[in-house]
């Protein structure tokens, strides 16, 4: 092991140190300046929670890529780290002061210009998903933003319970640190392990802590979207098929490997806008039909609801390494149905369980007139 070896795992520590010293003190202005989230029709939570955990998420990580990563080496990550900078501060004024939809949008965009334009982290090539391979540029500009957008809004969505918007990030940051260190791709290992670094602290005030406890908030789950889509777009470009020679970590299918790795978001996304479309609402009008919500509502709390969800994005990308040589449309409807199946079989066991409690009440009512 040589130092370039060792600067992945320190890097992974300072991260964990910082985002240990900052919380406390980030939770302490926000009580004092009232920058807290406050229970609603819609939320899960009691009592006001400081919502600006992303402020300790997006130091931590910055502060911790600045001091190990060799930007010399990679210089378009420069424009990635401009890209996150922007998010964070997109979100932050959303946090604080809350800005319409589409305002939000298109701060969003302007910051992932930066990454894709000057920074050339794009699809090129679908590795012949569908049936398609190497993508005309102007193609190849459009389909990133659309991922990335998707992927940043999907973590943002899924923000709903204790710890299930870290949990995934650490996941999946995890698996991207490992594989990027696996092909001895250093920088792109180091902001995998920054980032994990970064959500471990805030993971366990946000999971455990009963006095200090600390919400993500739009800054931190912007800046997790963005370095998580930036790290899949990474993993697909490194994977593209091999004309010779490929490396002994060669990933067949990454499109739907990286679907699988991201599988509970995207599912959950989708999932939610088709239903408020088919109820002939907008698709971002608030409810309670995301997945969190229904393993709340079989009496799970957040710790076993984040545990379960957890697990099944752990299956799912599991899956998608076993049969990635599968044929891919297959595999891809495959893996929907799959979701569909379960997601489906949870929803209607909360009617059965819900009717069931209806007769009871009617029995109850009956019993007392």
């Amino acid at each position: 092991m040589d130092f370039s070896d060792i600067k992945v795992y320190i890097s992974f520590v300072v991260a964990v140190v910082i985002g240990f010293f900052l919380i406390p003190k980030v939770i302490k202005i926000a009580m004092k300046k009232n920058l807290v989230a406050k229970p609603n029709h819609r939320t899960s939570h009691k009592g006001t929670v400081p919502n600006v955990g992303g402020i300790s998420i997006f130091i931590s990580f910055i502060l911790s890529f600045f001091l190990f990563a060799d930007i010399a080496e990679r210089p378009e990550i420069q424009y990635l780290l401009f890209s996150v900078i922007a998010l964070f501060f997109v979100g932050l004024y959303d946090d604080i002061l809350i800005i319409s939809a589409k305002r939000k949008l298109v701060g969003e965009a302007a910051g992932i210009s930066i990454m894709i334009f000057l920074g050339n982290f794009r699809f090129t090539n679908l590795h012949g998903f569908f049936g398609i391979y190497e993508l005309p540029y102007f193609v190849s500009i459009l389909l990133t933003f659309f991922v990335i957008v998707v992927i940043i809004n999907a973590l943002n969505l899924v923000d709903g319970i204790d710890g299930l918007a870290a949990g995934i990030g650490m996941l999946v940051s995890l698996f991207f640190g490992i594989y990027f260190l696996l092909i001895e791709k250093l920088q792109l290992t180091i902001v995998s392990f920054s980032l994990l670094g970064a959500l471990l602290p805030f993971f366990l005030y946000n999971v455990f802590a009963k006095r200090n406890k600390v919400f993500m908030g739009d800054a931190g789950a912007l800046v997790l979207g963005l370095i998580l889509a930036a790290l899949a777009i990474e993993f697909n470009e490194l994977n593209i098929p091999a004309t010779a020679n490929p490396h002994i970590y060669q990933i067949a299918n990454a499109p739907m490997v990286s679907i699988c790795i991201l599988i509970l978001p995207l599912f959950d996304t989708l999932r939610v806008f088709t239903i408020r479309l088919a109820q002939k609402k907008s698709p971002f009008s608030p409810d309670k039909n995301h997945l969190h919500h229904m393993f709340l509502a079989l009496g799970y709390n957040h710790k076993q609801s984040t545990g379960i969800l957890l697990a099944i994005n752990t299956v799912y990308i599991i899956i998608g390494l076993l049969f990635q040589h599968t044929v891919k449309i297959f595999f891809f409807v495959i893996v929907f149905i799959s979701c569909l199946i379960w997601s489906e079989t949870v929803r209607m066991y909360i009617k059965i369980k819900e009717k069931n409690k209806e007769k009871e009440r009617e029995k109850c009512n009956e019993v007392f007139s």
